[in-house]
C-alpha cells in the first residue's frame, strides 16, 4: 500500500515537473524556434500578443506574406497604430506588393508627417512603384532634413527615367560625394560622360582609375568601364590590361569580351583580337551589333579564314537589311501620323523612307501629295513628274477615257491623278506669277 502511495506520488511530482518545463511561446522566441513558436500558437485565442508573436516569427522566417495578413489583422483593430502601419507596410514591400506597401507608407507619412524616416521610406516606396515625379518630390522634402546617399541615387535614376541625364548626374555625384564607395552611382556618372564621347572619355577613364586605385581595385563594372574609356580614347594597351583583369575575375561578358577584342584588332594583333571577338560573338544572339560582326569578320579574314568570314559577315549584312526594314516600317507610319495634321515633318519620314527602298514607287505619290496638301506646288509637281515616269508601259495616262471611267483600277489612279494635279498646279502657279 505504502509502495503504490509513493508511486503516486513520484508520478505527480514528475508530471508538475514536466508541465513547468514546458516552454511558452516567448520562451520559443528567445530561444529562435520560430516554427514552433507559430505552431504553439495554433491552437491559442488569437490576442493581440499571440498574434504579434505569430507576425514576427513569420518575419524571422522570411515568410513576409503570412505575416502581412496578420498585420493587416491588427490594423483592424488598431488602424492608426504607426508601429504596426509601419510593420505592415515593410512586410507588404519585403513580400513584393510595392503598390500596398506605397500605401501604408503614405498613411504613416500622414500620421507623423515630420518622421525623417517616415518620409524616406515613402520616397523610396514611390520610386520602387516607378512613379519618378513623386519620387523627386518626396526627395525632396527629406532633402531639406538629410542627404542620404541611396535616395540621391534613386533621385538620379527618377531624372534618368524622365529623360532628364543632367539632372540624374547632378544627383548621382551628388550621391558618390556623399559615399565614395558607391560604384553604382560613379558607373551612372562615368555613362554620362561616355555618352560626351571625345569630351568625356579622359574624365571617365581618371574617375575610374582613381576609384580602382583607391577604393576597390576588384570592382568589375567600374573595371570594365575603365577599359572602355581607355579603348575609346586610344589607349589600347591600358585597356587590354584593364579588360584581361576584368576576365581574371571572372567577367565574361559581351562589353568586357567586345572591347576586349576591338582593343587587340587596334594595335593589329588580329588572332588574340579573334579570340575575345568570338566569345563577343557568342553572346551576342540576343544583342545583335552590327560593327561586332564587321570587325570579328573582318579580323578573321586578315587571318585568311576566308569561310568563317564571309558566314559572319553575311550576318551582319543580313542584320543591316532586317533593319532596314524595320526602320523602313517606323518611317511609313510616322509620315502618314504627321501627314493626318499636314504636318511638314510628314514629307521627311516619306524621304527617309524611299531612301530605303526606292523600289517603292507609291512613295514618290505620297512624297508628292504631302507637299501638295501643304501648298509647297513646285515641289508637289516635281513628285508628281517623277511618280509619273514609273507609270507601266501598258498605262496610258494621256488617255481621257480611262480618266473618265467610274471602273477605273486603282493601280493606275494615282498615275492619273498626278497628271491631273500637275496640270491644275501649273495654272495655280501661273495665276499667282501673273497677280504678283
Amino acid at each position: 500500500m505504502r509502495t503504490k502511495f509513493t508511486i503516486s506520488v513520484v508520478l505527480m511530482i514528475m508530471s508538475v515537473s514536466v508541465s513547468a518545463q514546458t516552454p511558452t511561446a516567448h520562451d520559443l522566441m528567445q530561444q529562435f524556434r520560430y516554427k514552433e513558436v507559430i505552431e504553439s500558437l495554433e491552437n491559442q485565442p488569437e490576442t493581440i500578443e499571440n498574434l504579434l508573436l505569430k507576425a514576427e516569427s513569420y518575419e524571422k522566417l522570411y515568410n513576409f506574406t503570412n505575416a502581412f495578413i496578420i498585420y493587416q489583422q491588427l490594423l483592424q483593430i488598431n488602424p492608426d497604430d504607426i508601429d504596426l502601419i509601419t510593420a505592415t507596410a515593410e512586410c507588404a514591400s519585403q513580400a513584393g506588393n510595392t503598390e500596398q506597401a506605397l500605401q501604408y507608407w503614405i498613411k504613416a507619412d500622414s500620421l507623423s508627417p515630420n518622421n525623417l524616416f517616415l518620409q524616406t521610406k515613402k520616397a523610396m516606396a514611390y520610386y520602387r512603384n516607378t512613379n519618378w515625379q513623386k519620387t523627386i518630390e518626396s526627395a525632396q522634402t527629406v532633402f531639406q532634413t538629410d542627404s542620404i546617399p541611396l535616395l540621391l541615387r534613386m533621385t538620379g535614376d527618377a531624372f534618368q527615367n524622365l529623360s532628364d541625364p543632367i539632372w540624374a548626374n547632378y544627383y548621382y555625384t551628388k550621391a558618390y560625394e556623399k559615399n565614395p564607395s558607391d560604384h553604382i552611382s560613379l558607373n551612372r556618372i562615368c555613362e554620362y560622360f561616355y555618352a560626351m564621347q571625345e569630351e568625356g572619355y579622359d574624365t571617365v577613364a581618371t574617375m575610374t582609375e582613381k576609384y580602382l586605385n583607391e577604393i576597390n581595385p576588384n570592382q568589375i563594372s567600374i573595371g570594365q568601364m575603365n577599359g572602355m574609356a581607355n579603348y575609346s580614347s586610344g589607349n589600347f594597351d591600358k585597356a587590354i590590361e584593364r579588360l584581361k583583369a576584368n576576365v581574371e575575375l571572372g567577367d565574361s561578358s559581351y562589353t568586357t569580351t567586345y572591347f576586349l577584342g576591338m582593343s587587340n584588332y587596334a594595335k593589329n594583333w588580329y588572332y588574340e583580337a579573334i579570340k575575345w571577338l568570338d566569345m563577343a560573338y557568342n553572346r551576342i544572339r540576343k544583342n545583335k551589333d552590327v560593327n561586332m560582326y564587321y570587325y570579328y569578320g573582318t579580323a578573321l579574314g586578315k587571318v585568311k579564314n576566308q569561310k568563317k568570314s564571309v558566314e559572319v559577315l553575311q550576318e551582319g549584312i543580313d542584320m543591316i537589311n532586317e533593319t532596314s526594314e524595320k526602320l523602313f516600317g517606323f518611317d511609313i507610319s510616322m509620315a502618314e501620323t504627321y501627314q493626318q495634321s499636314n504636318n511638314p515633318k510628314a514629307i521627311g519620314y516619306y524621304l527617309s523612307a524611299y531612301k530605303r527602298q526606292s523600289d517603292m514607287h507609291n512613295l514618290l505619290y505620297s512624297i508628292a501629295h504631302a507637299y501638295d496638301t501643304m501648298k509647297d506646288y513646285k515641289n508637289a509637281i516635281i513628285y508628281y513628274e517623277r511618280f509619273l515616269k514609273t507609270a507601266p508601259k501598258d498605262i496610258d495616262v494621256n488617255n481621257s477615257s480611262l480618266a473618265e471611267s467610274e471602273k477605273i483600277d486603282m493601280r493606275f489612279f494615282h498615275y492619273i491623278n498626278s497628271l491631273k494635279r500637275i496640270k491644275e498646279l501649273q495654272e495655280k502657279l501661273f495665276m499667282q506669277s501673273g497677280k504678283k
